[in-house]
């Protein structure tokens, strides 16, 4: 029982409440649920704080159903507080005993076409994602912006290793695993390729981290602001691209052609800025290879479909991962540390419950890379 707060689970504890869209969020006491066969329940250690929880916020998660009041937050450290029958092992099989460190996925049904055929449940229709879930149904609080979350019976769940410190563990428990899963889907890369990674963001930055390790002849980073393309360099950037400087977009493409011999093989879209897939059409070079991550919320880009045909470009879109991308991105946090500073993500400030909504606000604007979340402070 090591690290948790309290011997036994209270019935109620505290969440920062989406009472609506663009709310701000409301401290309040929740029930505290008991776990069904298969499920946890977790004190939360810590949250980091998403893009997507900003867009869910903002109501501009278009095509996933959203019900609030709900409790927003997805990326959880979380220690073990009750383990429901048959929950006693990870999803790799190791032993899991009541404060152990966990993270976990969202839960797919695990009979649809997508789950059972495809092997694909990330894909799944009926996937249930805590924090587009009401509060005020069971489990009450599946979120992170919570002293408790739950983790569902069939969501898988691995332990974070020791040596991983929770900070970094949360902000992999989404980005750097959807990045694990978008190279795993791009195929091969290796010194020969030519990559760039649009986003300087927490994707941006983990996927800039995962392709230097790959010895790419050339690693090209298109984002803003400065201080985040510094941390590019630092994690393995050839060059930058800044948007600032370059705010016309043929001026980046232009700039990226010429940094890269004639344009890009590989092209990772990990910014979700508005027109960001439509400009990696045009900068790609003939035959590229095309993952779009980042664009899930925002409305329609016009691009030029000629472009994709005559370059004979293969457009991959990457939705999240399993939870075999959650132990893989954990086991990158461990081998990568000697030689990428992650703790470069975070600015060292920590945001409780009642400063939930600054937390948003402050990814937002981009005073953060990473904002932190404890709901214990």
């Amino acid at each position: 029982m090591g690290g948790l707060r309290t011997p036994t689970l209270p019935d109620t504890a505290f969440a920062a409440l989406m009472p609506g869209f663009g709310a701000e969020l409301e401290v309040t006491e929740v029930r505290v649920p008991r776990p069904e066969p298969g499920a946890l329940v977790v004190e939360v250690e810590v949250s980091s704080v998403c893009g997507s929880d900003v867009h869910t916020w903002q109501g501009s998660v278009s095509n996933l159903p959203v019900t609030p009041p709900l409790v927003l937050g997805h990326e959880i450290v979380g220690r073990v507080a009750a383990i429901g029958d048959g929950a006693d092992v990870d999803s790799v099989g190791a032993p899991l005993r009541l404060g152990d460190r966990v993270v976990w996925e969202h839960e797919a049904c695990g009979t649809c076409e997508m789950c059972s055929v495809e092997r694909q449940p990330t894909l799944c229709p009926n996937r249930r994602v805590g924090m587009f879930r009401t509060a005020e149904e069971f489990p009450y609080s599946a979120g992170g912006f919570a002293q408790y979350s739950y983790v569902w019976p069939r969501s898988g769940r691995v332990r974070v290793p020791d040596s991983v410190p929770s900070n970094a563990a949360a902000a992999g428990s989404c980005a750097l695993r959807t990045v694990v899963n978008a190279f795993e889907r791009l195929g091969p890369i290796d010194h020969m390729s030519r990559i760039v990674v649009q986003g300087s963001g927490p994707l941006g930055l983990f996927a800039t981290a995962m392709a230097a390790r790959r010895h790419p002849r050339r690693l090209v980073v298109v984002g803003a602001p400065d201080d985040r393309l510094e941390v590019a360099r630092r994690w393995g950037a050839h060059d930058v691209v800044s948007v600032g400087r370059h705010p016309d977009p043929a001026e980046r493409v232009a700039a990226v052609e010429e940094l890269t011999g004639g344009g890009p093989d590989v092209i990772l879209e990990m910014s979700g800025a508005p027109g960001a897939f439509a400009e990696g059409v045009l900068m790609a070079a003939r035959n590229a290879r095309y993952a779009v991550v980042g664009t899930l919320g925002g409305g329609t880009q016009e691009v030029l479909v000629p472009r994709i045909v005559g370059h004979g470009l293969r457009i991959i879109g990457c939705l999240g991962s399993d939870i075999g991308s959650y132990e893989r991105g954990l086991r990158f946090l461990e081998q990568a540390s000697d030689e990428i500073d992650f703790g470069a993500l975070f600015s060292g400030r920590v945001h409780g419950l009642a400063g939930a909504t600054d937390s948003l606000r402050s990814l937002r604007n981009m005073d953060e890379i990473k904002p932190i979340l404890d709901p214990w402070v």
